[in-house]
């Protein structure tokens, strides 16, 4: 079964700028997550979605997958968690053929279910 860990990580964060990227501990907070997810055994491919180049730059580098920027229409303060997500997919599907039974985000409203 393939499970997406999906990590949305936008870059013009107004309450912390920079938030992703800032170090908590020793490391930058995005690769908290990473490392979360590339240590599941349920997780078959974990992938960030950000419209920030040095936030895709520092994913990377921590083992995290960034096969597109998102487009800045969708890196709104308003834009709907569920919109990135279905955003991904359909950028997988097209590009990798890759399919997905289940998607684990973290970000989604309370109204959405946490596996699509």
């Amino acid at each position: 079964m393939r499970i997406l860990g999906l990590i949305p990580a936008r870059e013009g964060s107004k309450g912390i700028p920079g938030k992703n990227i800032r170090i908590l501990g020793h490391q930058p907070l995005i690769a908290y997550s990473i490392k979360d997810g590339l240590a599941s055994k349920n997780l078959t491919k974990v992938a960030v979605s950000t419209d920030g180049e040095k936030i895709s730059e520092i994913a990377k580098s921590y083992g995290g997958e960034v096969p597109f920027l998102r487009p800045k229409e969708l890196a709104q303060d308003k834009t709907p968690s569920i919109d990135v997500v279905l955003h991904a997919l359909d950028f997988l599907s097209k590009t990798e053929r890759y399919s997905r039974r289940f998607v684990c985000c973290n970000r989604l409203a309370p109204s959405v279910p946490r596996v699509l």
